[in-house]
């Protein structure tokens, strides 16, 4: 758990070159009955790509992972309208981030512990 962030990870799976990660966050200092955001990562060894819905919520958590991460190659884009499946439609943003060899494991290391998921190695 992050100190400005509750996350709820409600799957983790690895796959042979990519884990990938669906959830719900919301910030720590917010009410019990507050909005949560949700949201997926997919987590390559040199790349993170982010969908988020395109709300205020959605965009202080990638403000939150530009900390982390640092500037994204592609910046967060209008991606589609999706559906979440609680009957919600919205705009998806979607958010890439090339991660530099020398500081990618380091950086994926930061993330995991944003998130509270576990590293592939580590499973």
């Amino acid at each position: 758990m992050s100190m400005n962030w509750q996350i709820i990870l409600d799957h983790q799976d690895q796959r042979r070159k990519a884990a990938l990660l669906e959830g719900r966050a919301r910030r720590a200092d917010a009410p019990p009955d507050a909005d949560e955001v949700p949201f997926s990562l997919t987590l390559y060894s040199d790349q993170v790509s982010l969908n988020v819905p395109a709300t205020t919520l959605g965009r202080e958590l990638i403000t939150a992972l530009l900390g982390i991460l640092g500037p994204p190659k592609l910046e967060p884009t209008v991606k589609c309208s999706c559906d979440w499946g609680n009957g919600v439609m919205g705009a998806m943003l979607i958010v890439l981030w090339d991660l530099p060899a020398p500081e990618a494991a380091a950086l994926l290391r930061n993330l995991h512990a944003f998130l509270g998921s576990t590293p592939a190695a580590e499973k």
